[in-house]
């Protein structure tokens, strides 16, 4: 593979700590590290917090608030489009007690956490949809999405990572398949979990693997874009390296 087409990006997310301030910077070090956006240091705020508190009449968490002066950060650096496809949220749920984190860019879907979960510092995550037995412009609770805002923050980010100026490419793989490209790899390949995604991070890119039947997983392959390459030839180089970490061959 040409070196000129391997990205800087190196295995990142893996090291997710534990405390809230923690996880949004080490958010804040992908964003940089992928995307090239650096928005910044964690523990600061900004006047979208205070306007949002008064508008649900409740005080934040931390991780909420750091979520806030997140996506400020992101529209003030004209970031947003590379990292989100969705609209600002920051409110009530209509109908619902909890507080929308984001929304849906049709706006027939909200995440965010209950309002009675509010006394914790980072609470679990719910997505929100339209109550179309009773009424679309009602809302309901679906399910919760993640034990976490910053877990569901992070698997958010990548699940976008689809729609960003990423390479992509993708694979379908067994659980032996990636156990053994771990193991094999002797360290290229870091394996880590987030909420209920599984990332396989190396140098230069990452793997997000999602279940699609027994023992079988979808394979989304992503690196970021050099701006000076050719996208088609970077995707054909970045597929064989990712075929070679994996140990497959095609004939």
């Amino acid at each position: 593979m040409d070196p000129k087409l391997v990205t800087p990006y190196p295995p990142t997310l893996h090291r997710l700590p534990d405390d809230t301030s923690g996880r949004f910077q080490l958010i804040r070090e992908f964003l940089l590290r992928w995307h090239g956006l650096d928005t910044g240091a964690v523990g600061r705020t900004v006047d979208r917090v205070g306007e949002a508190e008064a508008g649900v009449g409740k005080s934040l968490p931390l991780a909420v608030r750091e979520w806030i002066v997140l996506l400020d950060d992101l529209h003030r650096i004209d970031g947003w489009k590379h990292v989100l496809r969705d609209c600002w949220g920051l409110k009530q749920v209509p109908n619902c007690a909890a507080f929308s984190l984001l929304t849906a860019g049709e706006g027939d879907r909200h995440w965010g956490p209950l309002f009675r979960d509010l006394g914790k510092e980072d609470p679990p995550t719910s997505e929100f949809v339209p109550d179309y037995e009773r009424d679309e412009r009602r809302f309901k609770r679906r399910r919760q999405v993640a034990p976490r805002v910053s877990t569901w923050a992070i698997e958010f980010i990548i699940s976008y990572l689809r729609l960003s100026r990423s390479l992509q490419i993708e694979r379908r793989a067994s659980k032996p398949t990636l156990d053994r490209a771990c193991t094999r790899s002797a360290g290229a390949l870091v394996a880590s979990q987030i909420g209920a995604t599984e990332l396989l991070e190396f140098e230069g890119g990452l793997i997000h693997a999602e279940p699609d039947g027994r023992g079988i997983y979808q394979l989304r392959c992503y690196a970021p874009h050099l701006a000076a390459t050719d996208y088609h030839a970077a995707a054909r180089d970045f597929g064989q390296r990712v075929d070679a970490l994996l140990g497959v061959t095609w004939l």
